[in-house]
């Protein structure tokens, strides 16, 4: 489905933006205040600080080290799990090749 726009298109340059119109459709385009952007982005690196030095409970070295050998063995028996599906798959493509 091909979507056309109706023309005439008129541009008209405001103080709070562009507005385009149509036939049919009105469309606003808002500019971005740079200072009220850069201070929202200050404010969201302080507080994320601040909950990742204050909120957040850490794991202890010990919970840590178990969770990692966990990953390790999980990945070390999927790994084999893998190596071995692809043993038993190439055997049998090769046993179909030599036909």
């Amino acid at each position: 489905m091909w979507v056309r726009i109706l023309l005439p298109l008129q541009i008209r340059w405001l103080r709070t933006g562009v507005l385009l119109t149509g036939r049919g459709f009105r469309f606003q385009l808002s500019p971005v205040n740079k200072k009220i952007t850069m201070a929202k982005i200050g404010t969201y690196v302080k507080e994320s600080w601040k909950e990742l030095t204050t909120k957040v409970t850490w794991p202890t070295w010990d919970k840590l080290q178990s969770s990692a050998i966990l990953v390790m063995v999980t990945t070390l028996i999927l790994s084999v799990i893998i190596w071995l599906i692809d043993l038993i798959i190439r055997t049998i493509m090769m046993g179909i090749y030599q036909l």
